[in-house]
């Protein structure tokens, strides 16, 4: 994932930094984008990715939680047939 996120923040770069490709935006455009929206745009995306990625990674650590007291309660019980029988 590294190469498309250089490749967008080279591209956001430009288009807020770089003159020509400024000017190439702006006529493309019809002079409508300025940096601050570029700027906004992209961190909205950022902040978007950001709370769907966390959002994930706590699913993942609660169902790895689960898992593990599953686990747990499979050995107990094991351990208490064996000292059972």
């Amino acid at each position: 994932w590294a190469v498309p996120s250089a490749c967008l923040a080279v591209i956001v770069h430009l288009m807020m930094y770089g003159t020509m490709y400024n000017k190439l935006l702006h006529e493309s455009l019809g002079g409508q984008v300025s940096p601050s929206q570029v700027w906004a745009g992209y961190n909205f995306l950022i902040g978007f990715l950001l709370t769907f990625r966390s959002g994930k990674a706590y699913s993942r650590w609660w169902e790895g939680g689960t898992l593990l007291l599953q686990a747990r309660g499979e050995w107990f019980n094991a351990f208490s047939s064996l000292i059972a029988f």
